[in-house]
């Protein structure tokens, strides 16, 4: 029998694709909207399904897209990364005699990413944190590594496997036959698979592609996507948020835009703000002595 996932959130997402690029998806805040609550963002959500439709911006046409739903999975070192950088703030609100309590509406809340060619058309994050008031702070910044939270943690990392070796990652070991010039390592194809360092955040995101396609005045054909997991399992995404990376677009008849609606299935979220490597102190209290029976 299928474990009870409970009760599931539904969050919807309209976009415009007139052509290629990105369109950010920010459950948290249609979250908090639906359910007249702060849903912060310093979570990790469970996601249990994903759907995507096309349909026609007027009358006539209609076209296919392709392309990737990016998001970020909750590492150790990405979690450690946005709790420092959460932590920033707040000592740097407090510099100013600002209580973050003292607000309800406020919520630490970071981009998917900015700088550079992979910034979204629809960028807009409704109460993005800065710390300048000028510049906004994303998980990746390709242009700007200092307003990118991944980035600057990183720089406090030391990584385990040096990235600037090349064919030296193993060793040989002794010539213990005394026969080889070049004792083998025993591994071909040499290359460093990751910092060897978990409190490393990694700065490249997790892809799922997807295709669609609508076309009402041709073939009369619909290509829905839809994305389900395992009954019983769901697909933890850090921050709630996803970005979809139109790759590829193909308009049929007079049409010269289509509309993509989003919808994310939600179980559940829990906090990524609390540190797993430190273990609560159990309270030691004093038991109380036994009382000797008198003879």
């Amino acid at each position: 029998m299928a474990k009870s996932l409970g009760q599931i959130h539904s969050a919807n997402f309209q976009h415009i694709i007139d052509g290629t690029g990105l369109h950010n998806l920010d459950v948290s805040g249609v979250l908090t909207r639906q359910l007249s609550t702060m849903i912060r963002q310093g979570n990790m959500f469970k996601v249990v399904g994903v759907d995507m439709t096309l349909s026609t911006v007027g009358t006539l046409g209609g076209g296919q897209i392709t392309g990737y739903l990016r998001y970020f999975a909750p590492t150790k070192g990405r979690c450690a990364a946005y709790r420092g950088a959460f932590a920033a703030m707040r000592n740097a609100m407090k510099n100013q005699g600002i209580n973050v309590r003292d607000n309800r509406q406020y919520d630490f809340r970071v981009g998917f990413n900015g700088g550079g060619p992979i910034l979204a058309q629809d960028s807009t994050l409704v109460n993005q944190a800065t710390l300048d008031g000028d510049d906004p702070l994303d998980l990746v910044n390709v242009s700007s590594p200092e307003l990118s939270v991944f980035d600057v943690h990183n720089r406090g990392v030391q990584p385990i496997t040096d990235f600037s070796l090349t064919g030296g990652l193993f060793s040989s070991g002794f010539n213990t036959l005394g026969l080889q010039t070049s004792p083998t390592d025993f591994v071909l194809n040499d290359g460093v698979m990751y910092s060897g360092n978990s409190d490393f955040a990694n700065t490249e995101w997790e892809n799922i592609p997807f295709m669609l396609s609508w076309t009402p005045d041709t073939t009369d054909m619909a290509v829905q996507w839809n994305w389900r997991p395992d009954p019983a399992l769901y697909l933890a995404v850090m921050t709630g948020q996803f970005q979809i990376n139109v790759e590829e677009v193909n308009f049929d008849g007079q049409a010269t835009e289509l509309e993509l609606n989003t919808n994310v299935m939600i179980s559940g979220w829990s906090s990524i703000m609390k540190d797993p490597s430190k273990k609560r102190r159990k309270s030691r209290k004093s038991k109380p002595k036994k009382r000797r029976s008198k003879k």
